[in-house]
């Protein structure tokens, strides 16, 4: 056991399913909101990876308002810790961050269904891209992109899942010692970035067709 550690390193062995662990919230809020200092308290057991898989669990369900910002940043200072390989350390201001009981009532369930199809997959392999210093290096470093997508406020359809999804997927590959998941993460995390990147160089024909569009209708008066 690496009890002394003093910076995050993948899972040595798989704990009871994520999922089961996640459904526990519910039962732990008892009908009340939750700050993140309670969520991290009560997920203690898998730490800060768990905790940035919860943060990023909201986002690919519509009319989750009000999170984006605080949870995108949020995930950005973890994913930081673990590409500097330290301690993760949140502000006091970002652990007072609640969740009101009935927004968890439908992030848990959500997440939950999602872990429990996804935990039929996951098994250790391909486990060189989740050990070591580097990969965990590497991980954060995606971590704090998905991180930084998720807190642009965007007025783009379609923006939040991607980064959010490549986020949960390099926590589960972390968590679960399964490199082909952190993989997955990888390349959502790239397809996010190449999805705003079009809508940039594509969105800048689109104004310059409208403001050609608009001189047209000012010369017809």
């Amino acid at each position: 056991m690496n009890g002394s550690s003093h910076h995050p390193t993948p899972a040595e062995e798989v704990l009871d399913p994520i999922s089961a662990e996640l459904r526990s919230l519910l039962d732990a809020a008892d009908g009340k909101p939750m700050s993140l200092a309670q969520i991290a308290e009560h997920l203690k057991d898998r730490g800060w990876a768990l905790l940035v898989l919860f943060l990023a669990a909201p986002f690919p369900i519509p009319n989750i308002p009000g999170l984006s910002v605080p949870f995108g940043v949020a995930i950005m200072l973890v994913g930081w810790a673990f590409l500097m390989r330290r301690r993760p350390w949140l502000p006091a201001f970002a652990m007072r961050t609640t969740l009101e009981y009935k927004t968890m009532e439908r992030v848990v369930p959500f997440i939950a269904r999602f872990m429990e199809r996804i935990e039929r997959y996951t098994k250790p392999r391909l486990r060189w891209l989740v050990s070591g210093p580097v990969n965990v290096s590497l991980i954060g470093s995606g971590l704090v992109s998905g991180g930084l997508f998720l807190a642009l406020p965007l007025p783009i359809p379609l923006t939040n899942g991607p980064p959010a999804l490549s986020i949960i997927f390099l926590i589960i590959g972390m968590l679960c010692r399964d490199g082909i998941m952190v993989l997955i993460g990888y390349f959502l995390g790239i397809l996010s970035w190449a999805y705003l990147a079009l809508w940039i160089y594509f969105g800048s024909y689109l104004l310059a067709w409208l403001g050609d569009l608009w001189q047209h209708i000012k010369e017809w008066f």
